[in-house]
């Protein structure tokens, strides 16, 4: 049984006229006859009673309708409910989030009163395997990237001591590393952007930090730095009121530490019109960042 034999056979239920309805879907009466004989033959019963030159739907007919119109409403809700999957997905973006995750609230909230129907997928980290949506990268750098296609430089900052105001080198403006190489520090994940960049220079200078402490998020970092549980090292601006009321930031004379935060995507994906709101929208947010930074 074919989807078009139940077509012709809808056409014919709702005009049951053989010449009328075949000259309607554009095909000879012989062939629309054969069909209507090869579907009865199928289902096993006449769908129709002959009434001279007219056919007229009998009561096997009848109930093969209600549930050809069920097939046929069914398709339409299928074709409906995938037109609207894809809109849905024309409109989804995935933000990878690998930096600066503090930010993200606002830049979220910024996202939405510029478009409520943007779906985002948010990401602490870049995903392992290749998207299926246009996608956003936040990371960060030791290094100044180079200009290319498919990046951009948002912020450079510096990275600091953090120190509870309890601690007796909070007193102090500028600290070395010899003041601090014998402290318990605590850290993101080893494996988080910040962690890597921290190695990066520490080895750099042929430093081991003690590190007691390996935490997931910058929330629960905040809260053992409260508690006097070691210092670490932090991002000056991004983490700006990370935990200003128990925490201080203080540079490292012989260490002196930056990162680069970066926006960058695949150039190789179509860039959607909210794909390209949201690109918009992080990248006007870091200017602004500067722009107060500059001001202060």
């Amino acid at each position: 049984m074919e989807l078009l034999q139940l077509q012709y056979f809808r056409e014919l239920a709702r005009n049951p006229h053989l010449s009328k309805t075949a000259e309607k879907l554009h095909i000879a009466q012989p062939s629309l006859s054969q069909m209507l004989k090869k579907l009865e033959t199928e289902v096993g019963t006449p769908l129709f009673d002959r009434v001279g030159k007219r056919i007229v739907l009998n009561s096997s007919g009848k109930i093969f309708l209600k549930y050809v119109d069920e097939i046929f409403g069914a398709l339409d809700n299928a074709a409906l409910e995938l037109e609207t999957d894809q809109i849905r997905k024309q409109k989804t973006v995935a933000l990878h989030i690998c930096s600066a995750s503090m930010l993200l609230p606002e830049i979220v909230r910024r996202i939405q009163i510029a478009d409520p129907d943007i779906r985002l997928q948010i990401f602490q980290c870049a995903a392992k395997e290749k998207p299926a949506v246009p996608s956003l990268y936040l990371t960060s750098s030791p290094v100044c990237p180079e200009r290319n296609e498919s990046s951009v430089v948002l912020m450079e900052e510096k990275l600091m001591a953090a120190l509870p105001r309890e601690h007796p080198l909070s007193k102090r403006d500028i600290l070395t590393w010899e003041e601090l190489k014998s402290e318990s520090f605590l850290s993101l994940a080893p494996e988080s952007n910040l962690s890597v960049i921290i190695r990066y220079f520490c080895e750099s200078k042929g430093i081991e930090t003690n590190i007691t402490t390996y935490v997931d998020t910058p929330a629960v970092l905040r809260d053992l730095l409260r508690m006097n549980l070691g210092i670490a090292f932090i991002p000056e601006r991004t983490w700006k009121g990370f935990a200003a009321d128990t925490v201080v930031l203080r540079p490292v004379k012989d260490l002196q530490m930056e990162r680069y935060l970066v926006l960058s995507w695949d150039e190789k994906i179509y860039q959607t019109l909210p794909w390209k709101l949201c690109k918009k929208i992080i990248m006007e947010y870091f200017r602004e960042q500067a722009a107060d930074e500059i001001k202060l």
